[in-house]
């Protein structure tokens, strides 16, 4: 089997893992330390925005240390520090020490391990396959959605202290033999994106040594690349990182997926307590917060296929006008039918858009500095994933209810519609 496809199986590993205790179990912590500390949604939404900050300021940097220096060593030193972080969150007393670990060891952690270095890597290794490739990893992600009820049990049973030690105890095991499967590029191997061998290299045993993580990869790309490649493999490759933030495309796709971010952010933190307000329990809150992990596997799954027929560019804008429609039935949410409702509409979106935005980077951009020009995508869209979280929980403080806050993220998503129709044609594809 083609070797990229063993990347995307260890991935999905981490990813499923994250998706449970991380993703879609942030909520379950979170009601858990308001019950138990009292403090204000608002103040404690303000940790997790912070750390989005910290995560898309740092993201240029990770993608940086990625292209240069390989996947594996930055995932070896993310996972070891944020496992650490959530080992450590069992022990905290007070919103001080929870803003301290949860931000410089959990945050710094998650934004060197998760998204840029596997992402970065999946794009190396896929072109043609590029979007079901990335619908598997983050099916992943819902997979992992499914074992939310079973988080909550455990939290129920033994607390959420000792969540967040077999959470960090978990990560780390996933993590570092995911890590130590990691290769830079295809083209290291005598090996060409989806599997396509080169003839004349043959194909060496991807365990061997990886020269990137060795040298940096300005030192030997000339070698692998020009020995097993034609005199365009430069221009394949794609663009740099300066090129790409000289293009108008690189700030319509941040700012629209900043935008996107705003509501995707808010229902991972804030779907069980809105739930819980309606007067449902925390058990059926947590099944709700599952089945849209597991709703949304079909439009992981769908949107990476549609990319690779139709293009990103459709899939993206289709699936953000739909999210827009979930926001707006979330507003009016009085009863659980109308929850249920805005389940249907939104996992399906919400897995598309989560698919094509790697897919959407790699298309424009290309493989050449993949790891950093997703790195300061991420940092031009933090502000969604920043200020969503925080203006719903400052939203619910003020007004006691969630509805003012989704009403203007539906208006938003339109405009962000509105953005991702606007770009050009993809170059890399």
């Amino acid at each position: 089997m083609f070797y990229g496809w063993w990347i995307v199986a260890a991935e999905c590993a981490v990813w499923a893992v994250y998706g449970m205790t991380g993703a879609y179990g942030a909520g379950l912590f979170y009601k858990r330390l308001l019950d138990d500390f009292g403090w204000g949604r608002a103040q404690l939404a303000g940790a997790l925005s912070l750390s989005s900050l910290e995560s898309g300021l740092l993201g240029g940097l990770g993608g940086f240390i990625v292209d240069r220096y390989g996947p594996r060593f930055t995932m070896l030193i993310g996972i070891t520090i944020m496992s650490t972080g959530l080992v450590l969150l069992s022990r905290i007393d007070s919103l001080l020490e929870f803003y301290l670990i949860y931000i410089l060891l959990v945050g710094v952690g998650s934004s060197l391990s998760l998204t840029v270095p596997m992402d970065t890597t999946v794009a190396n290794w896929f072109i043609k396959r590029r979007g079901t490739a990335f619908g598997f990893l983050r099916g992943a992600t819902a997979l992992g959605a499914a074992g939310v009820p079973l988080l909550a049990l455990f939290i129920d049973e033994f607390g959420w202290r000792a969540a967040y030690v077999a959470s960090g105890v978990g990560m780390l095991a996933v993590g570092i033999p995911t890590a130590l499967v990691m290769r830079r590029r295809p083209e290291f191997y005598g090996q060409r994106p989806d599997g396509e061998v080169r003839g004349d290299q043959g194909s060496p045993e991807p365990g061997a040594v990886e020269a990137s993580t060795v040298f940096p990869a300005e030192a030997v790309e000339a070698s692998a690349v020009a020995g097993t490649a034609g005199p365009d493999a430069e221009s394949e490759l794609g663009m740099t990182a300066r090129e790409a933030l000289r293009s108008r495309d690189f700030w319509m796709i941040g700012l629209g997926f900043g935008l996107r971010l705003l509501v995707s952010g808010s229902v991972m933190l804030h779907a069980i307590p809105l739930i819980e307000d309606l007067g449902y329990s925390s058990a059926l809150a947590a099944s709700v917060l599952g089945s849209i992990g597991l709703v949304s596997l079909i439009g992981r799954l769908g949107g990476g296929w549609l990319c690779d027929c139709y293009g990103s560019k459709r899939v993206v804008v289709i699936s953000t006008l739909m999210l827009a429609v979930a926001s707006l039935t979330l507003a009016y949410a009085q009863t659980l039918w109308m929850v249920l409702l805005f389940v249907a509409i939104y996992g399906p979106s919400f897995g598309a858009s989560v698919a094509v935005l790697p897919t959407i980077r790699a298309d424009y951009f290309g493989r050449r500095a993949f790891g950093t020009i997703s790195g300061l995508s991420g940092t031009v869209q933090m502000g969604g994933m920043v200020l969503g979280p925080l203006f719903a929980a400052y939203v619910h403080d003020a007004t006691g209810s969630y509805q003012l806050a989704f009403l203007i993220f539906s208006a938003l998503l339109v405009v962000a519609a509105g953005l991702f129709l606007s770009l050009g044609r993809p170059g890399y594809r």
